[in-house]
Formats: C-alpha cells, structure tokens, sequence
C-alpha cells in the first residue's frame, strides 16, 4: 500500500513534526507500506528530527511569501490555483492508496482531487483551539471581531471534515466537541521514543516544554512558580522552547523577581537528558490538542502536574496515581501540586514507578495498529 502524508513544513521542532516523524518511521522500517511525506515548503539542509531512510521525502517547493497586504489579495488566487495544481500533480505521479492532510491549506482542496486515492485528515488540536488562542492573547486587537470569524472558521472546518473517508481526532473529549460524528475515529499519538533510562528524580528541578505562545500558558507556570519559591529555595524552573511571546515571559519573570529561578531555554534534540535530569514535568497549557509531552515525560519516569485543558492531559495522566490534573486556570491549586511533589520526594518515586506503567499503551505498537487496521478497512471498503 502506498501511504502519502502532506504537511506544511519539516522545518519545525514541534509535536506535529515529531508525531509524523514517529509514525512515518514506524510504517517505514516495520511493514511493506512505502510511506511518502510531501512538504509545501522547501526541505530545510538539517530535519530536527530524524528520519527513515525507507521513507521518500520531498517537497512542492511552494514557499508563499508575500510582499504586503495588498500583493497578498490579488496573489491569493493564484497562489490558491498553483498550490492545488502542484499537489495534484504530485499525487497523480505518486497514485497513493490513502493521502493523509495534517489540517494544513491543503484541506480545503485534497477532498476534491481526483486522483484516486483515500482522503483522510488528522486534526492535532482542539476543535475550539481557535477560540482559545484569540481569547488568551493579550491586548489584542479587535478581539470579539476575530471570535466571530473563529466560530465561522469552526463552522467551515466541521462541513468540510464530512468530505473525508475519515477525520483522526486525538482525544474522546474532542470527539465530543466535534459531535460523534460517523467519520470521526479517536487514535492517540504514540509515544515518540523508548528509553531504558529513567529519571532518579533527585534533582530540585522542574521542567517545561514547548512554543512561547499563549497557549502553553508559560506565564501561568510563572506565577504558579513565584508563589512557592520562597518555601523551595533550592529548586528551579527550566523552560524549553522558543517562540514570540518570548520578551513577555522574559519580563514576568523579572516582575516577579524569579531571574536565579526560571531558565528560558532554546530547543534541544537531546530533549530526553534535560527530562532525565528533572524531577517534576509541568504542563501548565490553556490548551491542547494531545500533550505528547506528558507521555515522553512518563517514559522517563517523571511525574507530571498539567491543567485540565482541552484536550489531553485527562486521558493521559492518571490524577494521583502518575501525576496530577488540575481545574484549568487554577494557578493556586497548580503551585499546591507542584509543592506537594516538590517536598516529597517518595511519592516522586512512587508516580514516577507509575508513570512507567501507565505509558505501555501509548507505545508504538498499540498505536499503530490502530493506523494499520484503519488502512486495511478503508482499502477493502474502497474495493467492495
């Protein structure tokens, strides 16, 4: 069978690059699928992650960059005709069985290609991720206006998920959200590595991961952090990642005086030593689509604290057993659980013996059989 994946960029260290790389890989080195990824943009000289050499990874070249706001109206349309031009193109020389949209511009169009394969989409958000992130950026402008073209956007997203064979959701709660569609089949992201080494748990450290955006609620974790720091002198925060809201984290850090405490850091590929070397794993995000963080963090052997977002963290994480789950936006309650993990070092030990449990059905295995079984009933259902 011939599997196609499309997605906007490999340039990026994300959870969407990282889970693609996961199961591309999977499918390449242990079935007889041959497993294509087309990226829109040019590839970059280095991936961050690393990749099969049985997977076929190419690109559209199909880098749009505008001049201005003007030069972006009148180019839409034939940038929009030149993209759907080039990918069907591309797919027609490919003749996939199954074609695979990330939820990126190619989701407008891929259902109305007439190339013969089965169209299928994986949504790694939220459904309301749109909502959230206009309703959590601050000072921002025109805000009840942007609202409304979310929920239009929502609106469109949900008519145009009914012209797919499938749409892969991450979580049963945002099963819920969309509404228990026909189409719609619930299949987690697999945990995206297995280590035999895990976390000690002795160090006096707590460690983030992810963009500096509002959704990762980064400044929460600020917060929550400055209201126990003084109680734990010897702890600190590390905080992973990069992004635009990186001056703003930068000043509440220094608003709350915490610049001896809370490390801002960029993006590593040996991710995995900077968990190891951790002992608490802070999920402080308004919102998510999975959290594969917390689950590469219960590989490790870390207990977690995570806010009850949408979605994710209540269907990964165990409350009391493999971590905690706090009331979404509860900074207090937050800092409670990361103090009541900070000064007990057995019940780390003991999550931390949980966590490594609990993580089993997020493995690879598991999880892609889930993907293999849904080809293999899309295909004989295509052939009856």
């Amino acid at each position: 069978m011939k599997i196609a994946y499309l997605i906007s960029s490999l340039g990026n260290s994300a959870g969407m690059e990282r889970v693609l790389c996961t199961k591309a890989n999977y499918l390449a080195d242990r079935t007889n699928h041959q497993v294509f990824i087309i990226a829109f943009k040019p590839l970059p000289k280095d991936l961050f992650f690393e990749y099969s050499s049985g997977l076929i990874i190419e690109s559209l070249n199909h880098d749009i960059k505008h001049k201005g706001l003007f030069a972006s109206i009148l180019s839409r349309t034939r940038l929009h005709g030149s993209f759907k031009k080039a990918l069907s193109e591309r797919l027609y020389l490919i003749k996939p069985d199954i074609t695979i949209s990330m939820f990126g511009k190619e989701f407008p169009i891929l259902n109305k290609l007439d190339d013969g394969s089965i169209k299928i989409a994986e949504f790694h958000y939220t459904k309301n991720y749109l909502i959230h992130l206009i309703k959590n950026i601050p000072n921002l402008s025109y805000r009840n206006l942007r609202l409304l073209y979310a929920t239009y956007f929502q609106y469109r997203q949900r008519v145009l998920a009914q012209k797919y064979a499938r749409i892969i959701l991450l979580t049963d709660r945002d099963r819920q959200l969309w509404g228990n569609k026909k189409n719609l089949v619930v299949i987690p992201n697999p945990v995206s590595f297995r280590s035999e080494m895990k976390a000690d748990l002795d160090s006096k450290q707590i460690i983030a991961v992810g963009r500096f955006i509002a959704q990762k609620g980064f400044d929460l974790l600020i917060e929550a952090f400055s209201l126990i720091a003084s109680k734990y002198p010897d702890w600190h925060v590390l905080i992973v990642g990069e992004g635009q809201d990186e001056n703003y984290l930068k000043n509440e850090i220094h608003r709350n005086s915490l610049e001896d405490k809370i490390l801002l850091i960029k993006p590593r590929k040996d991710i995995q030593n900077l968990i190891l070397s951790s002992s608490i794993f802070a999920l402080p995000s308004r919102y998510e689509g999975f959290g594969l963080v917390l689950t590469e963090a219960m590989e490790l052997g870390v207990p977690s604290v995570a806010f009850d977002c949408e979605c994710g963290p209540s269907e990964i994480l165990t409350h009391g057993e493999d971590g905690f789950v706090v009331e979404n936006g509860n900074v207090k309650l937050f800092a409670h659980y990361l103090a009541t993990l900070m000064k007990d070092k057995e019940l780390r030990i003991k999550m931390g013996k949980a966590c490594k449990r609990n993580v089993i059905r997020f493995y690879g295995e598991p999880i892609m059989k889930k993907w293999l079984d849904l080809f293999t009933e899309l295909k004989s259902k295509r052939q009856n």
